[in-house]
């Protein structure tokens, strides 16, 4: 266990989260890390916690920037990582102990080029946290060895993150994460996984993710979350290209991030600003609705839902 390797943290804001990330990543049974914490304008403690853990651990580098999003930060990190294999965590979650001694042998014993661990849903209510845990009890634990179009298939189904995982550093030679989006995690995991050749998915839970108010993920719909609609009509233009194979699949996501948009904006007080987008949607799925009505992975409901809009 020689090769180095680089994690990448963005923070901004969590000054309550963030001791509990550090000391899991300090804590590794893998020792050979270089953890680079992109403070991204915090106005809170965060920036002196990060100072003060970079003194006690010379493994930390830590980079003062104003604020420009976690896309941004992630781009920077990926900048300054000087190691074999990269990795993303977001600065409210954790990870296990031996988080990156699993996925690192798993990586090796597989010959992949991006390992995958197991992840818990820690879900934050008045003040306490309930676990859920994806696997159920009593399932053996076993690794998925799948291809680059396999793993792409997942995304387009099922959506994915970058963090959990661990990439060979070429794998982000060219890829850069979306700085002018949210939602990006999408976008940078189908590219991420058309740049290997062998992905693999390992049974043991390597990484608890915060499920909390006011993050990105779970705060009402806004303007800015037309992202999601316009992160899928890239990743349809990528598969187009570079997949076609997987076009249903990417179809598939377009439609539902389409129908999504579209009754969120549509439930949202009328402004000028929302008034584009919403016919520009109107417009969408009337273009759109017969050749859904044949996609084979967009469930009955949607297309119903989509008749109803088209009228």
């Amino acid at each position: 266990m020689n090769e180095k390797i680089s994690i990448i943290i963005p923070v901004y804001q969590v000054e309550a989260y963030l001791p509990k990330c550090l000391n899991s990543v300090i804590r590794q049974t893998y020792k050979n890390l270089e953890i680079i914490l992109i403070d991204d304008g915090s106005k809170d403690r965060c920036g002196r916690i990060c100072d003060e853990y970079a003194k006690r651990d010379s493994r930390i580098r830590v980079i003062h920037k104003e604020n420009a999003g976690v896309a941004n930060a992630r781009n920077d990190g990926i900048k300054y990582a000087t190691g074999d294999f990269i990795s993303f965590i977001d600065s409210d979650d954790w990870i296990a102990g031996d988080a990156y001694e699993i996925l690192y042998q798993g990586l090796k014993k597989y010959g992949a080029d991006c390992a995958v661990g197991g992840c818990v849903n820690v879900v934050e209510r008045n003040g306490r946290c309930a676990v859920h845990r994806q696997r159920k009890a009593g399932h053996k634990p076993s690794a998925v060895c799948e291809s680059s179009s396999q793993a792409m298939r997942r995304v387009l189904l099922n959506g994915s993150a970058v963090w959990n995982r661990l990439f060979k550093r070429e794998v982000f030679d060219t890829i850069r994460f979306p700085s002018d989006r949210i939602n990006d995690d999408e976008v940078v995991a189908l590219h991420a996984y058309a740049e290997c050749e062998k992905i693999v998915f390992l049974d043991k839970d390597t990484y608890f993710y915060r499920i909390r108010k006011n993050s990105i993920t779970t705060s009402s719909f806004s303007l800015r979350k037309m992202d999601i609609y316009y992160n899928s009509m890239d990743n349809l233009a990528f598969v187009r290209k570079n997949r076609p194979e997987l076009t249903e699949c990417a179809e598939f996501k377009y439609y539902k991030a389409m129908l999504y948009c579209y009754m969120h904006l549509k439930g949202m007080k009328k402004s000028p600003e929302s008034a584009m987008p919403l016919k520009r949607l109107k417009q969408d799925i009337k273009k759109n609705q017969l050749m859904a009505m044949k996609n084979p992975y967009l469930l009955r409901r949607y297309k119903m839902f989509m008749k109803l809009c088209s009228i």
